[in-house]
């Protein structure tokens, strides 16, 4: 398959997920954790992700991954500050995610747990199937390469 067809369907994809890239956020190096702080932070940005996103991720090692994207990416004030965000009342989330001090942290975290791609010259993929962008868009297409079934599946509504 060409390769930059692909690459456009995946940007197309990460595109209905209503969000933009961080063009220019400066690159934070990645800071140790100790265990329980990475696993406060895993916890808030599973309850964030979810909570904006409206899905029900619970790959604790999927959420891992994710948060060493954004502590690569976004400087350490900044992903705290998005990160506190959990701390709210749902409705107070939604509304404080779209102030500018965190809008842009917002839609980058938004864009990479819907994908499941981490963004950059060279995107990874770390979850492809089982991005949660297939899980909104069920109700009409599946991912590419994912047999639907025998002859005629595409008769009968996606389940």
């Amino acid at each position: 398959m060409n390769q930059s067809f692909t690459a456009q369907r995946r940007q197309f994809i990460a595109a209905l997920s209503s969000c933009m890239l961080l063009a220019a956020a400066p690159i934070a190096t990645a800071q140790s954790l100790t265990p329980k702080a990475s696993s406060n932070k895993m916890r808030e940005l599973m309850a964030l992700g979810n909570a904006l996103a409206g899905t029900q991720v619970s790959d604790a090692a999927l959420v891992e991954q994710y948060l060493q994207v954004l502590q690569e990416h976004l400087p350490p004030a900044q992903l705290e500050a998005l990160l506190a965000l959990s701390h709210l009342p749902a409705p107070q989330q939604k509304t404080a995610s779209l102030t500018p001090p965190v809008q842009a942290s917002a839609e980058f975290a938004l864009q990479l747990w819907m994908s499941g791609m981490s963004p950059g010259p060279a995107p990874v993929v770390m979850a492809y199937v089982d991005a949660p962008v297939w899980a909104a868009l069920s109700s009409f297409t599946k991912p590419p390469g994912v047999c639907g079934g025998a002859f005629g599946y595409w008769a009968d509504r996606p389940v």
